[in-house]
C-alpha cells in the first residue's frame, strides 16, 4: 500500500506500509462443550456408565495469548503456532463421585447426598501446530480455515461437589488431585470462520486418563472462537514504514508526481 507525503515545497516522498507480521487465527478465546467418546467414536460406556457425562454442563474454555505464523504463500497459506491456556470441565450425572487409587480411576454413586453440581476440572498449557489458509491479506475481512494438532501439558486438576445438606446448609467441596489423568494430551483440531469469529473442533488422539487405569476416554470439544485482535481497528494497518523519494516535475505551473507501479 502506497501513499504520498510532503516535506516542504517540492519535496515529496512515497510511503510504503509493510505488514509487521503475518496474521494468524489462534490468539483469542474459545468457549464450547465437551463430549466424552470411546475408542469407537461413540458415547456408550455400558460397563462404566459414569463416563457418560452431562454434556449440557460439561464445558471447555481456552485463552490463547500468543501466536506466530510462518508464511508458505504470503498471508494466504502458512504454519501457525503459539501458546494458550485451556480449562476442561467434565460434569457427572446421577450423583456419581469420582475417585482413584494407584491402579484405577472410577466413580461410585452417593446414596446419601444429592449434588447440585459435580464436575472434574483439568487445566492445561497448550501449543498448536496448524496449517492455515486465508482468503485475503487483511485478516479482519478474510475467510480462514486451519487444521492440525494441539498439544497440552496438565498444570492442575480437581473435583468439585456442590449441594445442600438436609438442614439447608449449602456446601462446596473441592478436592485437588491428579486422578490418574495423563500429564500430556494431543488433539486433532480445526478452526473455520470469518474475521474475528469462527467455530472450532478437536478430538483427542490420546486418552484422557493413563493407560490401564480405566477404559479409553477421548474428549471431543466443539464451540465458538473469538479472534479478539480482529475486532475494532484493522490490524493490517499497523506496520513499519519505509520512505523513498519520488520524482516531481512541473508542466505549465502544475506539479506532476511520478509513481512507479509495484
Amino acid at each position: 500500500r502506497d501513499c504520498l507525503l510532503s516535506r516542504g515545497l517540492g519535496d515529496v516522498y512515497k510511503r510504503q506500509v509493510k505488514p509487521s507480521s503475518y496474521e494468524a487465527h489462534w490468539a483469542g478465546m474459545d468457549v464450547g462443550t465437551v463430549i466424552l467418546m470411546n475408542n469407537d467414536f461413540g458415547t456408550d460406556f455400558s460397563n462404566n456408565p459414569y463416563w457418560e457425562n452431562d454434556i449440557a454442563n460439561s464445558t471447555t474454555t481456552a485463552i490463547n495469548l500468543l501466536e506466530f505464523k510462518l508464511p508458505i504463500a504470503k498471508q494466504y497459506l502458512g504454519l501457525v503456532t503459539g501458546l494458550g491456556y485451556q480449562n476442561t470441565n467434565i460434569s457427572f450425572r446421577e450423583n456419581y463421585v469420582l475417585n482413584y487409587d494407584e491402579s484405577s480411576v472410577f466413580a461410585v454413586k452417593d446414596p446419601n447426598q444429592e449434588y447440585k453440581r459435580n464436575w472434574l476440572a483439568a487445566h492445561y498449557l497448550t501449543a498448536p501446530l496448524l496449517l492455515e489458509f486465508a482468503s485475503k491479506v487483511e485478516g479482519k475481512k478474510s475467510f480462514y480455515f486451519n487444521a492440525g494438532v494441539v498439544g497440552g501439558v496438565r498444570i492442575g486438576s480437581s473435583t468439585t461437589l456442590k449441594g445442600k445438606y438436609e438442614n439447608g446448609d449449602k456446601f462446596t467441596n473441592v478436592r485437588r488431585a491428579k486422578y490418574n489423568l495423563n500429564p500430556v494430551f494431543l488433539d486433532a483440531s480445526f478452526r473455520i470462520g470469518y474475521g474475528a469469529f469462527g467455530l472450532f473442533g478437536s478430538y483427542s488422539l490420546s486418552t484422557m486418563f493413563k493407560a490401564d487405569k480405566t477404559v479409553a476416554i477421548r474428549p471431543l470439544r466443539v464451540g465458538i472462537t473469538w479472534n479478539w485482535h480482529y475486532s475494532g481497528s484493522d490490524k493490517s494497518k499497523k506496520g513499519d514504514f519505509d520512505f523513498e523519494p519520488i520524482e516531481e516535475e512541473s508542466v505549465e505551473g502544475l506539479s506532476l508526481i511520478h509513481i512507479s507501479e509495484p
